[in-house]
This record gives structure tokens, sequence and C-alpha cells, in this order.
């Protein structure tokens, strides 16, 4: 699944409808084919719904709505006249919805780094056992953050957690793939070993005695390049302050040269630089949730027009 930003203006078009009309009730999933056209799975419809890019035609959001709607009608068993109507969910159901779709959000955003993750640590245990506790680990930590950064702080009891947490599963499930895909992965042989690497240790912590070694070593092979010798001694003491550096900040990470911070990630496992990744991408994202909110409520102070917001950004 691409970024967001790498779809075209219909699609973006096509992808907000089926997070408005879906909700929290239907989980969906998206991706886009070799041909730029816009593949949709939604869950309980047999058959993947396909639009394009950019048509030509401006009934074609229309049609592919009306379609999109036909096709959840007929995936639903019809329900006896005597069954009551749904009530009108309360405030704090909707609350809980809208976290639950920032969430899903999140989630569907990171679901290619989730796969890799997925794929690693499948051939790592050799195991399909291992990808549901790594899923509920993911969906907490999802669940978690956007608890945090919610304005209003509400109480949520353990029932109201556990439901939030069930239904977000229930997309990021739908999104990622099945045990019967890693049970293939395992039993080819072939895609085994190419998609084998070997773990990098946890941590590398090297002692006084093995810097000096270290350097001894490299300073005897490379005597006559006195630049390289250099270099290599920039990266011993990278390596040799590791501990410090883990504890620095994340401006102090980004104040140091590229070739030590660099060094210093090459300490890190594959499994721990997508996790880095995963977090950062969560940074992110609600970075820019925040920074919507603060423009919402910048347009609800002006009591500015949508409309002619609307029309500024199409111009600009």
């Amino acid at each position: 699944m691409c970024k967001l930003s790498s779809y075209s203006k219909y699609q973006k078009r096509v992808i907000k409808f089926l997070n408005d009309h879906l909700g929290t009730e239907t989980p969906f999933s998206y991706e886009r084919t070799q041909t730029n056209h816009l593949k949709v799975l939604i869950e309980g419809v047999p058959k993947p719904i396909f639009t394009g890019s950019t048509p030509s035609d401006s009934k074609t959001i229309n049609n592919f709505m009306a379609e999109v709607k036909r096709e959840i009608r007929a995936s639903k068993v019809e329900q006896p006249e005597t069954v009551q109507r749904p009530k009108p969910r309360l405030p704090f159901q909707l609350s809980n919805d809208k976290l639950v779709q920032g969430c899903v959000k999140s989630l569907r955003t990171r679901v290619e780094i989730l796969k890799s993750q997925e794929e690693s640590l499948v051939l790592e245990t050799q195991s399909v056992n291992s990808i549901n506790p790594a899923r509920i680990d993911t969906v907490q930590h999802a669940v978690a953050l956007a608890l945090q950064s919610r304005k209003q702080g509400a109480y949520l009891k353990r029932k109201e957690l556990k439901e939030i947490e069930d239904n977000v599963m229930r997309h990021l499930t739908f999104m990622l793939p099945t045990a019967a895909y890693y049970a293939e992965l395992l039993e080819s042989k072939a895609k085994y070993q190419q998609r084998t690497v070997t773990p990098l240790p946890v941590e590398t912590v090297m002692t006084g005695e093995d810097i000096q070694e270290f350097r001894a070593t490299n300073i005897v092979k490379l005597n006559d390049d006195k630049t390289l010798v250099n270099e290599h001694k920039l990266k011993v003491n990278s390596i040799a302050n590791l501990d410090a550096a883990s504890s620095d900040s994340a401006s102090e990470l980004m104040a140091m040269s590229s070739s030590n911070r660099v060094a210093l990630l090459r300490n890190l496992s594959k499994a721990q630089a997508l996790t880095l990744i995963d977090d950062i991408n969560q940074a992110l994202a609600l970075n820019r949730e925040e920074d919507i909110e603060a423009v919402v409520g910048l347009i609800r102070d002006k009591e500015l027009p949508l409309e002619a917001i609307i029309s500024r950004l199409e111009a600009a």
C-alpha cells in the first residue's frame, strides 16, 4: 500500500468516500495496480472493485460509489422484519469510533512495514504462531498512542478499551496477509533462502581491550593511508559510545555528524530498525493530526467559509 500522497486526486476522493461510508464497521483495504488503477477489497464483498486513476467522465465517482453500495447490500443477509432498528450512537461511542478510525488510518499507512516485520518474524521463529501476539502488541501500541494524543482524556473502562482494540484488530487482520500466506512462505525453500538474513546482535558493546585491539589491527593494515585510519578511529569511538548515545534525546542524535549517526544506527538489528521507522511514522502521523486540529480550530474561531478555503486550495 503506497503513501496517500502518491495517489491521484480522484483516487484520494475514492479513499475518503470509503473511510466515511464504511466507517469502523466494515474493514477494507486498497492498493494501486501496475496500470495505476485502484483495487479495493471490502470485507464481505466476494470480488475486488476497481476504478481508474484520472477518469475523464465526471460521473465516474458517482458510479463507483453506487457500485460499492450495491455490492455491500448484496453481501448482507436480509434481516427479519422483527429485528429492531439499531439505537443511535451515544457521544462517547462516537468518540470511540473516531479513535478507532484514527488508529486504522495510521496502521493503513504502515501496512508494508508491518508485513515486512511479520515475514522476518515468521522466518526467524519458523512458525506462524508468533503472528497473532505481534499483531496484538501493534494494536495496543497504536491505541495507546491515540489515547495519549486525545485532548479530552476521557477515562475508558476495561471493557470499552477491549472493544476498541478488537475493532482495530479486525481491520488490521483484514489488511495484512493470512496465516496461510506465511505457511506457504515457510514451505517454499527458495523463497526462504532469499529472505533469510543473518540477524545482527541486539546490542554491540565493545570493551576497552576490544577497542584497542580493533584500532591496532586497522592501523597496521592501513598504515600507508592516514585518511582511512582516521575514519576507522571515528567508527570505533562511535561504537564505544553506543550506551551513552542511546540515552541522548532525538535532538542530540540529530546534532551528531552524519557519519557518526550512521555508524551508531548500524548497530541496530533489522527488527529494531523497522520498529524505529514505525515509531517515526507514528510521530509524524500524530503531529499531522495535531496540525489538522489546529487548522480546524482556527477556521472555527475565525468563522471562515469552507467553500472559500477549498477554492483557494484548488487554485494554489
